[in-house]
């Protein structure tokens, strides 16, 4: 049991680690995000509140285990089309460009409330339905946006919603089309309090092309809110000895890097003193992020002779260094920060131990004075 628990513990060290400096999601706040939980399988039109947890005025519900075609996946009223995951989805009219300028919403509520100042991330998936074809002109009618739209209280169930109380996320959606699902993302700022989510278009002035009566008609599936953060750091700013370098790692997936002299690799190798720069660009979010590092070098007059023998431990130290020797007499001993100040000054002889609890966090020179030489050791201060 003792070696399962180390085996865990092993592995969850190593998560911790590999998330550090990433783009780090929090759960789903959608439930039910795929439609497939169910109290009772559709068998007509608007039963979109048969999936546990949606609803909407009109909205539909598709799933394999209808036993009327209507409602049925991936052959419907509306089109044909597979689950972008598993045997289910939801559909709306989200524009009916006929006299009545109808719109339809679909609707959830989140598992939890939103937090004032976050950022989160959101997703989903939608297809164009074959009835927003007008065989009359020859073409699909294709609404500009859709998105989604979070409120304190839920959106009422009426042809125009109300679009003045909440926080609007919308997107392009021209190059929609019946066979592919369209992912949509995007991200927001909370302003705390927001609850309940609406998908559909939100704009006041719907964008229609002129003389078009039809309607645009989606398939939506797999939503999902998240709590997000893109955070990353270059490091603290740092000196070296000359001759040594520096690789630059921001290790943010998913992301378009432009450093300070314009190249766009993943990583970059520091080989002289100066000002480090990166920008991450995340295309799917419309989110640019960038940090900053200053390295300097200083000439380490690194001399030590075999004669003597020096442990630093532990390294990366935390709130104690301890140096041990076999040294017969004490020697001056120099810790030096960053910016090459001497930080702190002592003697030690066989066995020092240095408190480090208040030293900032990065890399530190040991210098150690003695008759015959200097001797450089370098520690991290966690």
């Amino acid at each position: 049991m003792v070696y399962l628990k180390n085996i865990f513990f092993f592995l969850l060290l190593i998560l911790v680690l590999n998330i550090q400096g990433q783009q780090i999601l929090s759960p789903n706040l959608i439930n039910n995000p795929s439609f497939e939980q169910y109290d009772t399988c559709p068998y007509n039109e608007g039963q979109l509140h048969y999936a546990n947890y949606w609803w909407g005025l009109s909205t539909d519900y598709y799933n394999i285990c209808a036993t009327s075609g209507g409602a049925s996946v991936p052959l419907n009223f509306v089109g044909f089309q597979y689950g972008h995951t598993g045997n289910a989805y939801a559909g709306a009219c989200i524009y009916d460009g006929t006299s009545r300028k109808y719109r339809e919403t679909i609707k959830t509520i989140l598992f939890d409330t939103l937090i004032a100042n976050k950022r989160y991330c959101n997703n989903f998936y939608v297809s164009l339905a074959e009835v927003s074809y007008q065989s009359v002109y020859s073409y699909y009618v294709l609404l500009d946006t859709i998105g989604m739209f979070f409120t304190r209280n839920t959106v009422q169930d009426t042809v125009l919603p109300i679009l003045s109380n909440g926080i609007k996320v919308q997107n392009s959606i021209l190059n929609i089309d019946t066979i592919n699902w369209l992912k949509i993302s995007n991200s927001f700022i909370a302003n705390g309090g927001e609850q309940y989510l609406a998908i559909g278009n939100f704009e006041n002035n719907i964008n229609y092309p002129t003389g078009q009566s039809g309607l645009t008609y989606v398939y939506v599936d797999d939503v999902s809110v998240c709590e997000c953060s893109f955070k990353f750091s270059l490091g603290n700013d740092t000196t070296l000895c000359l001759g040594q370098s520096l690789i630059l790692n921001p290790n943010m997936p998913n992301a378009t890097y432009t450093w300070q002299d314009g190249s766009h690799d993943s990583t970059f190798k520091v080989m002289q003193a100066g000002t480090y720069w990166v920008s991450a660009y995340f295309a799917d979010y419309n989110i640019t992020i960038s940090d900053t590092i200053k390295v300097a070098y200083i000439n380490c007059d690194t001399i030590d002779t075999n004669d003597n023998i020096i442990s630093i431990y532990p390294n990366p130290a935390t709130d104690n260094l301890t140096i041990e020797t076999n040294f017969n007499e004490e020697h001056r001993l120099e810790i030096i920060n960053l910016l090459g100040q001497t930080i702190y000054t002592t003697y030690i002889g066989r066995k020092s131990i240095i408190n480090t609890s208040n030293y900032s966090c990065g890399l530190y020179i040991l210098k150690i004075y003695t008759d015959k030489e200097i001797i450089v050791r370098k520690f991290v201060k966690e």
